[in-house]
Order: structure tokens, then C-alpha cells, then sequence
């Protein structure tokens, strides 16, 4: 029974890749024509504040995370009985140590910022007006600057390298599309290139090859489960 399950386990631990990708694509576009808290911090403070943004970088920042951990394993787990062994293990570390880091900072777009924006609008940053704006700018500020941006180009740096030896891995396992390998190589340093609240259009391209990248791995893995078992049904069948 535990030999039947550690490959479906695997196959659903796959299927978290392309949702990982689906959810940091949600966070990116939740902070689209974000309005500038130092220009505009009311706009900012309302926006900040909406039920959307709550979601989308829920989503985006600390569910797609935490799934992705489970992708990462499976992956390393797949392509364990593979000649690329060595570089999936490799690949695995600096991937889980860099999500582990975004899972550090990136939850304050999620808690944070909201809670700055409701303090602003109740008018619980300063007594008037000026007062209250300039709060509001050196607490966004403060939150998105240094030394979160700091952890971020570490993230940039370990998830990078991590998945950059994941797409060489898979293109040498020989048991996945090399297309796979080279979206997944490609969207880690474009998701992970942005250090401000604001995506950019290399972020963006970043999640969508990621979709595309663990989509063809998901594919590739359910067709292959799906012959062996075909396989195996036709022995059972010819004893």
C-alpha cells in the first residue's frame, strides 16, 4: 500500500507547480498600478486596504510559497531514480532556502501593508493631515526598504540558482520535456527580479513561464504514470 502511494503523493506534489505559478501571477497583477504612498498615500492607504489586495497577496505571497515547498520535494523526489539525481538534490536546497526567505518578507504585503492602511484611515498615524501622510510614508517605507529588500536579493540569488540546476537537471533526466527545463530555468531569476512592491514586466513574464514550465512537467508526469499503469494492466491481463 505505502508503494502505491509514494507515486500518487508524487503526482499531486507535481500538481502544485503550475498552481504555485497560477497564485504569484495573482500577487503580481494585486499590485498593478499600485498607487504611490508617497505621492498619493490616501489612494495607497484605500487600496491597501480592499479585500483584493488581502487576497491576492495571501495568495500570491504565502499560500503559492507554501505549496511550492511540496512541488519542490516531489520534483527532487521524481527525478531521484534519474542520472540528474545529484543535480535535482542539488537544486532542491537553495530552492527551499529561498522560499523559506520570501515566506519571511513577502507575507507583509499580505498583513502589513493592510494594517498601515487601516491606521491611516482612521486617522491612527498622526493627529492632522501632513502629520499623517508623512507617517504613513516612512512606515510603507520602512517596511518595504531595507532590510527586507536586503532578504530579497538573497532570494534572488538562492531561488535563482536553485531552479536554474532544476531546469538542468530535467533536461538531462531524460524523463521530461527539455521545454519544461527551459521555462522552469528561465522564470526563476525574472519572477524573483523585482525588489519593489511595484512587479515589472519581467516579473510578470518570470510567473507565466513558470505556469507554462510546471504545466508540461504535470503533463509529462500523469502521462507517464498513466502508461505504466496502461502497461501493467496488460501483463496482469496476458497471465
Amino acid at each position: 500500500m505505502l508503494r502505491q502511494r509514494a507515486p500518487n503523493l508524487i503526482r499531486f506534489g507535481i500538481l502544485t507547480l503550475p498552481l504555485a505559478g497560477l497564485l504569484a501571477l495573482l500577487g503580481l497583477v494585486g499590485n498593478i498600478r499600485l498607487p504611490d504612498p508617497r505621492t498619493d498615500p490616501e489612494q495607497a492607504a484605500r487600496y491597501f486596504s480592499s479585500t483584493f489586495y488581502f487576497v491576492s497577496q495571501f495568495a500570491g505571497n504565502v499560500v503559492g510559497p507554501s505549496l511550492l515547498i511540496f512541488g519542490v520535494i516531489a520534483l527532487t523526489a521524481y527525478l531521484y531514480d534519474t542520472r540528474a539525481r545529484n543535480l535535482a538534490l542539488a537544486g532542491m536546497i537553495p530552492s527551499l532556502l529561498g522560499i523559506a526567505l520570501v515566506l519571511s518578507v513577502a507575507g507583509l504585503a499580505a498583513y502589513a501593508l493592510p494594517a498601515v492602511g487601516r491606521a491611516y484611515l482612521d486617522g491612527q498615524l498622526a493627529t492632522a493631515g501632513p502629520g499623517a501622510q508623512q507617517s504613513a510614508r516612512e512606515l510603507v517605507t520602512a517596511i518595504l526598504g531595507s532590510p527586507a529588500r536586503h532578504v530579497f536579493m538573497l532570494v534572488f540569488l538562492l531561488y535563482s540558482a536553485g531552479f536554474v540546476l532544476f531546469g538542468v537537471a530535467i533536461w538531462r533526466s531524460g524523463v521530461l520535456r527539455k521545454g519544461a527545463a527551459i521555462s522552469l530555468a528561465l522564470h526563476a531569476p525574472l519572477l524573483s527580479s523585482f525588489t519593489r512592491t511595484e512587479p515589472n514586466w519581467a516579473s510578470i513574464l518570470g510567473a507565466l513561464m513558470f505556469i507554462v514550465g510546471g504545466t508540461l512537467i504535470s503533463v509529462d508526469v500523469f502521462r507517464a504514470a498513466s502508461a505504466k499503469e496502461t502497461e501493467a494492466t496488460m501483463e496482469r491481463r496476458v497471465r
